[in-house]
Formats: C-alpha cells, structure tokens, sequence
C-alpha cells in the first residue's frame, strides 16, 4: 500500500509539472498577435474554460477589442489564431508548406488515437471520395432512395398503432443517415444489419466526444490517455465493436471479388481498388469507417437542423415546397435522378442556410468526410497549421505550429452580402438563383468566398456532392410523406447548443410525425 502511495504521489508530482511545463509554454508565443482575455495564468485558464461554452461570446469580445484585427483566444489545447477576411484569398492560395490542413485536420481529431497513423502516411481514401465516389454520385441515387424510403418509414412511423409518434429527431437522424449511407458503402447486407448500425453510429459519436480531451493533454501523455480511458470506456463502444461486423465482411468481400464477373458500385469497391498491395482487411475497415464518420455525423447535424426550421414555416411554405418536390418528380417520371433533385431548389435552399446560420462543424477542427478540409459553425472557416512564420503585414506575424482560422462570421453574416443576416430564411438562396443565368452559383453544394462551411479552394469537401444528394432525397421523402409539427405546448425552435466552439442541435429533442394519407 505504501509502495502504491509513493507512485501515485510521485506520478502526479511528474504530471502537475508537466501541466506547468505545457502551461508557461503555451502561455507566451512571438510575433506580438494581441491575446483575448485576462493577461496572466489565470486569465488564460479562466478564458479557455469559458471557450468550451462561450466560444461565440469571446469571439465577439476579441473583435470588438481589437477592432477587426487578427487576434488570438487560449484554449485548453493551446491558442487559434482569427484572421479576418482580408485573409481569405491568402489562405485559399497558400501551399501546405505555409498553411497545412491536413495538419489540422489531425490535431482536431486526434487521428492518430482515435483512428490509427497509418491512413494519415498514406490517406488515399481522400483521393477515393474526391474522384471515384463524386463521379458515382449520379448512379448511387435509385440506391439510396429506395433505402431512404424504407428507413425513414421504419423511422418514423409510430411503434404503437397510434397515427402520430413522437420522434427524437437527432437519434432518429443518426441512423438513418447511417443505413442510407452504408447501402452504398457496403451494400445491403452490412446496411440492414441493425447490429451493425448501432456500432457504426456509436462509433462516430465516440470520436468528438474523445477528440477534446485528448487535444487538451499534453502530447507526451496523450498515449496514456488514448490507452487508458479510449480503450476502456470509449472502444467497446468504438472501433473495436465496429470491426467485429466490417473487417469479416471485407475478408469475404476480397475473397468473392476474385471471382466476380463486374465490380460493385459502392465505396468498398473504390476502396479495395485504390489500396496500395498488401494492405489488409482491417486497414479497408478502417479507412472506410472513417468516411463513415464523416457521412454520419455531418449529415446528421444538417438533417436536423434543416427539420427544426421547416416546422418552423407556414404551411402555405411547406406545400409550395412540396409542390416543386412532386413537378421534380414527375417531371422525370416519378423516378429520381440528377435532374431531378436539381429542380428541388426549395429543399436545396434550405439546406445551403442551414451551412451559412449555423454551419457544420468546430473551431478548433472536425472533419467532413476526414479529408483535409475543416468546416466549422458561425465562428471560423479554413482552419490550418501555420508551418512557418507567417507577417500579417501590420507589425505582428503567427508563429510556427500555430492553428488558425478564418472570421466565417464575418462573410456570412454581412449584410453586404446576405441581406437580414441574423434571420434564418429558408427560401433565401432559391429567390436569388430565379434571377440568375448561372443557376448553379447559389446551389448547396457550390463554394464560393461568400460561403465557407465545404471549405474553400483545392482542400474544400469532396463528399459535399454526396451529401447533397441523401439529404435532399431524405428531405423530400419525409415532407411528401409526413407531416410534423413541435410538442404539444411547445412553439419555439429547439435549442443550438455550443461546445468547444461548435454549434449542434439539440439532441434530446423532440418532433411529432404523422404520416400523410396516400
């Protein structure tokens, strides 16, 4: 017993130095960039902690302060440097050499934990999503609307014979988003195995709930913490529940693909073809969970925060939008297909203000189909790694190893550009493209310095197109079919809720389904 008292007591003796090791480091930095905040230790402690709820509010604070210059915030995991979009172009422009997404895309999600090292040496599933699954995108859309259908009827319909079911639309959400996904991931066996379903969402949500902590301990323990608590609390629920369903399909996958006489449309198969020789079933598995997580927990997020606006709207607004929904369709002859989807312009609209009130993702990086591209909320945009000194050309410059992040605030809440920012208008983007020649400049998927939540320039998000495409099959599903309405009692949106510089919808929430008569 006192053998165990004396290592405990020297253990946290070696980690409270450390922490103030890692503390008076992170503390002082060059180059003069002002500091939000209190000065001193407990300035920095006290307003890293109030960024993990408040990050909007000290945002808003430093650029009062500093008057719309480039300035830094301390977070639990060291400072982000706000840049402006005077800096845009520069960012856009810059090699990695200079600013590196990939970099940061790593730090954000503590790959090398969470996932493993080796598909950050050698990340061709990046290449996978950008040219093989975008060019499928077309031919995936018969696949995922008769899985769409099929789950969000199995979703949302009430599990007691009553005509309406209170649904948490969140939860709901996830999984759906996950079987759709996954019957052009997989096929149809691993999408319609609820085992398998379960796992592969649990794990996505394993990964941003371990991210933070292991971003804000310092890196020579971050093995320690990675062994200890991911591996005990976090990986039953992870990556190793989800292996026991992937890697044995991929095993019998690349057995039967030696004999198959054409290869399968799904992102297995683009995968498989891509690995570089020798690399396992396990090594598949694992690339293909990580667009997993990508598909899962952005569209989640948009699918709902897209569902607690419509309920919002006039019933008036919801049958116009379901009026262009039914002309799409028949229009192609009651199938869907590309042109079809790009005559909903209603449904796409309301997806693309989603992306500019309340955006996708976290200022201190998450992913987008764990690519290099980081797409954050209502704060920051084109979050990198400053490889080297960079002059902000006013005196003061970011020091090397630095994060940085652009002001997305600042471009799409400017009325300059989006007239009545702070209003969420469904039909904003749908109004502008009946004007214009070039209809595609104001769709969902189109990027442009005017809107940042895919990223921007040759890092933006390449599974954008995809998720284009399942959210508004899902969208246009659900209102064709059902109608929804807020709690009895209830008339306000559900809550947004920040953590750690990102905005969510509120999980727990509910909405009341009813299905239409045919």
């Amino acid at each position: 017993m006192l053998e165990f008292a004396v290592q405990l007591t020297t253990a946290s003796a070696l980690a409270l130095g450390l922490f103030y090791l890692y503390l008076a480091r992170a503390l002082t930095y060059p180059g003069g960039v002002p500091r939000v905040g209190p000065p001193g230790v407990r300035g920095y402690i006290t307003t890293a902690l109030r960024y993990v709820l408040h990050a909007a509010d000290i945002l808003r604070e430093g650029k009062s302060q500093f008057d719309g210059r480039p300035f830094a915030i301390p977070t639990l995991s060291g400072y982000i440097f706000y840049l402006g979009p005077e800096y845009l172009e520069r960012i856009r422009t810059s090699t990695d050499d200079m600013f590196n997404a990939q970099l940061s895309m790593e730090e954000g999600l503590q790959l090398k934990h969470t996932m493993n090292a080796a598909q950050m040496q050698n990340p061709y599933q990046a290449a996978v999503a950008r040219t093989d699954v975008t060019r499928a995108v077309p031919s995936f859309i018969p696949e995922v609307a008769e899985e769409a259908a099929l789950t969000l009827d199995h979703a949302l319909h009430s599990q007691d014979g009553k005509a309406s079911a209170s649904v948490p639309v969140f939860e709901a959400m996830a999984h759906a988003v996950a079987r759709i996904s996954n019957r052009v991931i997989f096929g149809v066996e691993l999408c319609r195995n609820e085992g398998f379903i379960h796992a592969i969402v649990r794990f996505a949500e394993t990964i941003p709930v371990m991210a933070p902590p292991l971003r804000w301990t310092p890196r020579m323990l971050r093995p320690l913490g990675q062994g200890g608590i991911f591996h005990t609390v976090a990986d039953p629920r992870g990556k190793r529940e989800a292996y026991r369903y992937i890697v044995p399909y991929m095993q019998e996958f690349l057995k039967k693909r030696e004999t198959m006489e054409h290869d399968q449309n799904t992102f297995a198969e683009f995968m498989t073809k891509a690995a570089p020789p020798g690399e396992t079933a396990k090594g598949l598995a694992m690339r293909l969970m990580n667009l997993n997580f990508g598909a899962i927990h952005t569209s989640t997020i948009f699918i709902t925060q897209a569902l607690y606006e419509l309920v919002l709207l006039p019933k008036a607004d919801i049958e116009g939008i379901r009026a262009e929904i039914r002309y799409a369709l028949e229009s192609e002859g009651g199938e869907w297909n590309k042109a079809a989807l790009q005559k909903c312009r209603q449904i796409d609209s309301m997806l693309k203000e989603v992306g500019r009130v309340y955006g996708l993702m976290f200022s201190e990086p998450l992913i987008l189909w764990t690519v290099v591209v980081v797409i954050m909320p209502r704060l920051a945009a084109l979050g990198r790694v400053a490889m080297q000194g960079v002059d902000l050309g006013d005196g003061t410059s970011i020091p090397p190893g630095m994060i940085i992040g652009m002001d997305i605030q600042a471009i799409h809440f400017d009325p300059k550009i989006y007239p009545d920012p702070e209003r969420f208008d469904a039909f904003r983007f749908s109004r502008l493209r009946e004007n214009q020649a070039v209809d595609t400049k104001y769709g969902f998927s189109t990027i442009n310095a005017e809107y940042l939540p895919f990223g921007m320039g040759r890092h933006a998000c390449p599974g954008r197109f995809f998720a284009a495409m399942e959210l508004k099959i899902m969208l246009a599903h659900i209102l064709l079919n059902y109608d929804f309405a807020l709690p009895p009692g209830q008339t306000e949106r559900p809550k947004t809720f920040e953590m750690n510089g990102g905005i969510v919808p509120d999980p727990k929430a509910h909405l009341i389904f009813t299905r239409r008569a045919a």
